[in-house]
């Protein structure tokens, strides 16, 4: 007996030691570890990730809102990176859920119907925002409005790696006419990121696909 109580105590100890010695890994050491499984572990496969998690997003917004989906998609160079800007004209987000949806790996991209109805690329549109300030430094730009609503939120963001919060940068108010979305209503994400157009044959093949099914 008393050499089974040692035993116990023995292993009691190591457990301890163990936990002392774990950490909280960051949000930008997971990113790191798993970028193959996420969609970005290279700059073509990274920018086709982002295109299509930001038109399932908008997709699933449209659809739900029962608006028929009118969303434009733009791939630019910047120098030694590539601006994306997707916009849609779906409900638009709320000023309360914009940080969260864009600044919080893991939240959860499908931020209006409970149940997504397309499978995800990755982890969110969320990561591309990651993907973006990590290969660029650069913040995502947001802009959405709302159904009835005069006035879109403007906000510029990157997420807290440490804490996985969306720290936000900028956050303003636009004015009726300030506003870079065309329709009345509806999102607009811009991220500048690390990418090429290898894969351009597989974007225009799923940008056809997509506009041929809608």
């Amino acid at each position: 007996m008393t050499s089974f109580q040692s035993t116990l105590g023995e292993d009691a100890g190591i457990a301890e030691e163990l936990a002392e010695s774990q950490r909280a890994i960051s949000i930008a050491e997971f990113f790191e570890k798993n970028k193959h499984m996420l969609g970005f572990d290279s700059g073509a496969r990274g920018l086709v990730t982002a295109v299509k998690e930001a038109v399932d997003n908008a997709l699933d917004a449209t659809e739900e809102a029962g608006i028929k989906p009118d969303i434009s998609i733009e791939i630019r160079e910047a120098g030694d990176y590539y601006t994306l800007v997707v916009e849609d004209n779906g409900p638009g987000i709320t000023k309360e859920q914009i940080p969260k949806v864009f600044g919080k790996l893991l939240y959860g991209s499908r931020f209006h119907a409970r149940e997504q109805s397309r499978g995800q690329q990755g982890i969110g549109i969320s990561a591309a925002v990651l993907y973006s300030q990590l290969t660029s430094g650069k913040p995502a730009k947001i802009t959405s409005r709302t159904q009835g609503d005069s006035a879109a939120q403007y906000f510029e963001l990157i997420i807290d790696t440490d804490t996985n919060e969306p720290e936000i940068q900028v956050e303003r108010e636009l004015e009726p006419g300030e506003s870079d979305l065309s329709p009345t209503h509806g999102t607009r994400i811009e991220v500048e990121m690390e990418a090429n157009m290898r894969a351009r044959q597989q974007l225009h093949d799923y940008v056809k696909h997509l506009s041929l099914i809608h």
